[in-house]
């Protein structure tokens, strides 16, 4: 299965696309693996982990990736994860069985710690995942576990819930299992817990209010032996029972390829696949242009998917010097920082489409939000214009062609549900897309 999977990916790398291109801005060599970076508040620094007995944590400058001050800690090899509390003045870092709140001061000083207990005494348990809840003071964790008598990996995988700030075990929201939780997300509202396993997949939902499972959707064919390899979760920030999902899934939802990225509706508890016949899939969600477009890689190769336009926009394999096992986004100056082993890189994305996929918030448009109609000024010169709207999954909901008698344009959203929608309106032979929010 693997091979077969390598190969369609190779092929894929021939097939021409658009002239986008991956632009690499700085590379650097680092002292040490480098296991999880964050961007500090406000975006103009970056805190990064280095695993290993001479390990440390690095602030570092984005502009050029010079570093800007080091603290030596010595940090096992294991697993060595960190996640931002809401506020960006401190962190949670977990590291072996160990977890700690650390503040962003010189020193790192540590305000709390907590422990995983060992399930046997020839087991040792460690933590692999880490998100932060941003609206408790919550660190949810993924756990892994070794067995010293037969050296192999044992069966005692969960998920926990603790409070960081006290220390204290909240609850195990899963029992011990044996398939290792390989992505782990929280809503940006603080809604919603999501997490995906290897071998038999599923995606299992918690309501945070209660701490409830609400969904434990299987993955996996029941027929197939096949093992399902997941990959990341990403929440969306423009409907609240969104969740977008890599990786391969045995279980298949429409005769075609099983492997990609997939949205899953919560409401509904539907999946379905994004651009249904590409591979792609990778450890990185990244979502640019408010959702309109899918940043995904690992270390082998990088895609750019356009919901708006339904294609795949970029694939190929990264640049020299240009790493992306790893990747953190500036949402604010629109760069990347990747990382893979000892190598750490800015690099640019230039889709080099004009305005085509550009979202333009200064436009006038009133009401917005509404709940009936929008009203737009025009300045276009042609005798017609053209419109389309679509959803925030890309699907067309709409399009028109239009006389231009007026220097106005009224457009009716009655008949759609509330929720986000991108107005792409060509005039002046330029087309551009307008976010409108239909409230209920």
């Amino acid at each position: 299965m693997k091979k077969l999977l390598l190969t369609t990916l190779a092929m894929l790398i021939v097939i021409p696309l658009s002239s986008a291109e991956i632009i690499p801005v700085w590379n650097k060599k680092v002292e040490g693996e480098v296991s999880d970076m964050e961007f500090l508040k406000g975006q103009n620094e970056i805190i990064i982990l280095i695993e290993g007995i001479n390990g440390q944590i690095q602030k570092r400058n984005p502009d050029d990736g010079e570093i800007i001050s080091s603290y030596p800690i010595a940090l096992s090899e294991e697993i060595t994860k960190m996640s931002l509390t809401p506020d960006s003045l401190r962190f949670v870092l977990i590291n072996g069985s160990g977890g700690t709140l650390r503040n962003l001061d010189e020193n790192y000083t540590i305000d709390k710690t907590f422990f995983i207990e060992r399930p046997k005494d020839s087991i040792f348990a460690y933590f692999t995942q880490i998100v932060i809840d941003p609206i408790r003071p919550i660190a949810y964790v993924t756990t892994n576990a070794w067995d010293f008598t037969t050296n192999l990996s044992a069966p005692y995988k969960k998920v926990i819930a603790y409070n960081y700030e006290t220390g204290e075990h909240i609850k195990d929201l899963t029992p011990y299992g044996e398939d290792e939780y390989t992505a782990l997300e929280v809503s940006h509202d603080g809604k919603y817990l999501a997490t995906l396993n290897d071998n038999k997949a599923y995606l299992k939902v918690w309501n945070l209010e209660t701490m409830e499972l609400i969904i434990n959707e299987p993955l996996f064919d029941v027929n197939s032996d096949d093992w399902c390899r997941a990959e990341d979760i990403y929440f969306s920030e423009l409907d609240e029972n969104i969740i977008y999902l890599s990786g391969f899934f045995s279980k298949q939802i429409d005769n075609k390829t099983q492997h990609g990225i997939f949205q899953y509706n919560i409401k509904g508890k539907s999946r379905t696949r994004i651009l249904p016949d590409l591979y792609y899939g990778g450890y990185n969600l990244i979502f640019l242009n408010n959702e309109t477009k899918i940043f995904n890689s690992n270390g082998w190769d990088i895609s750019v998917l356009s919901l708006l336009e339904n294609k795949l926009e970029y694939f190929a394999a990264p640049p020299i010097n240009v790493y992306s096992k790893n990747v953190i986004y500036n949402n604010k100056m629109n760069y990347f920082i990747g990382s893979s082993g000892n190598d750490l890189s800015k690099f640019l994305y230039d889709s080099q489409s004009s305005v085509n996929n550009t979202i333009e918030e200064e436009i006038t448009i009133t009401p917005n939000p509404t709940n009936s109609f929008v009203n737009i000024n025009l300045n276009c010169l042609e005798n017609q214009t053209s419109y389309q709207i679509n959803n925030t999954a890309g699907v067309l909901i709409y399009q028109n062609t239009i006389t231009i008698g007026t220097e106005s344009l009224q457009i009716d959203f009655t008949p759609y549900p509330s929720g986000v929608y991108f107005l792409t309106l060509n005039c002046n032979n330029l087309a551009k897309t307008y976010k409108i929010i239909k409230e209920g």
